[in-house]
């Protein structure tokens, strides 16, 4: 097995990783408990590896950042888009409001 082959299995195996989360909050548009900071960085951070990759060459970097990229860029404009309170998304109908248990 070469090395190259890993280093594939290791592109599909961390671009999963934004799958679930991306489509919990695209579903229910909750981003509480995400940083919105920690994001940016994120993303900044992905956007350097991107380019370190693209000017070496090597193009598993290359993939892996550029997917890793769009996913926390996904995450986090989703984060910025939805980050007002719960009540206020009730309030716009983004989200159900909780249901109550019956008084009777």
């Amino acid at each position: 097995m070469s090395i190259e082959l890993i280093g594939w299995a290791a592109v599909i195996l961390t671009q999963v990783f934004w799958i679930p989360n991306i489509s919990r909050i695209l579903r229910t548009h909750d981003v509480q408990g995400y940083s919105l900071p920690a994001w940016i960085i994120m993303v900044t951070g992905l956007s350097c590896w991107l380019i370190y990759f693209v000017a070496r060459g090597d193009i598993v970097g290359i993939v892996a950042n550029t997917f890793g990229v769009a996913g926390a860029a996904t995450t986090t404009a989703c984060i910025w888009v939805w980050r007002r309170r719960p009540a206020q998304l009730i309030e716009a109908g983004m989200i159900a409001a909780p249901a109550t248990p019956d008084q009777g």
